[in-house]
């Protein structure tokens, strides 16, 4: 395999899926993310801050989590927000590093903290002669194939992107962290429907996303896979504890297959332990 054409595109990495019928309009579907994709994801310094502390926040990319290795620019970011127990926390400072962009705030009272982020959209193209090991990364079903050989000539694969990421900790106490329920706004999130139960709802524009695959990654590189059940609900069994990465891909379809395939990926860090 040609590792440096993998190391220049994984970063972009998306999954995609063809419909060669030309009725069907930006349609979704979800793939599971190759064991080789970058992650983008929130990682606190610690999941359980002391009242009036300052709290750090770092946002970063990453082949393996809880690694950081890659931090993005500020004005990557189309959204973000802070919130501690439902109030708004205004005053947040960034500071941009080779690592993480970190994110710094005061915790000015106690209670659930949500830190949320989004990522402007990024566009590209895979040139026509990386194609298939760009298919292979992304372990691509034979329907997609099928649809890039049907493509007349040899075209490039277009596509384009979003990164959303949440954290989910807390501040001298976790008590009472119903505003972990709350959609944020996000084209793609996950939010803690009710507390006590370790499950987790997967959202998509802010309704329930049922039957898609959800990545669970431990800070021991543990993966598990499970499925959105009824009402998009995520379960996290019994024998996985501690801090933890959930995350999400969600694939629109074009018109065409020679359209553009927008990926967009959701990632939740959480410590179990910590949850009430």
């Amino acid at each position: 395999m040609k590792l440096s054409i993998i190391a220049r595109r994984v970063n972009d990495l998306i999954g995609c899926n063809r419909n060669l019928l030309p009725s069907v309009v930006f349609l979704g579907a979800m793939l599971s993310v190759s064991a080789q994709a970058h992650q983008t994801f929130l990682l606190p310094d610690k999941f359980h801050y002391p009242d009036k502390e300052t709290v750090s926040v770092a946002l970063t990319s990453a082949l393996s989590f809880p690694n950081m290795e890659s931090g993005p620019a500020e004005d990557r970011l189309a959204f973000f927000s802070v919130s501690i127990r439902d109030k708004v926390v205004e005053n947040v400072s960034f500071e941009e590093g080779d690592t993480a962009l970190t994110m710094r705030f005061a915790s000015v009272q106690s209670g659930a903290a949500v830190v949320t982020i989004s990522s402007k959209p990024r566009a590209g193209e895979i040139p026509p002669d990386d194609v298939d090991i760009y298919l292979d990364e992304i372990e691509a079903d034979q329907a997609v194939r099928a649809a890039f050989d049907a493509l007349p000539g040899s075209p490039p694969l277009q596509r384009s992107y979003s990164k959303h990421a949440k954290a989910f900790f807390c501040i001298e106490t976790c008590d009472g962290a119903y505003d972990l329920s709350s959609p944020v706004g996000q084209k793609l999130e996950l939010v803690a429907p009710a507390v006590g139960e370790r499950s987790f709802q997967l959202l998509l524009d802010g309704e329930p996303l049922a039957a898609k695959q959800v990545t669970i990654v431990t800070v021991d590189g543990e993966m598990s896979t499970v499925t959105s059940g009824e009402n998009g609900i995520v379960k996290v069994g019994d024998e996985i504890s501690g801090v933890i990465m959930m995350s999400a891909v969600w694939i629109t379809l074009p018109e065409q297959p020679n359209g553009v395939y927008h990926s967009d990926y959701a990632t939740l860090t959480v410590d179990l332990d910590q949850l009430p």
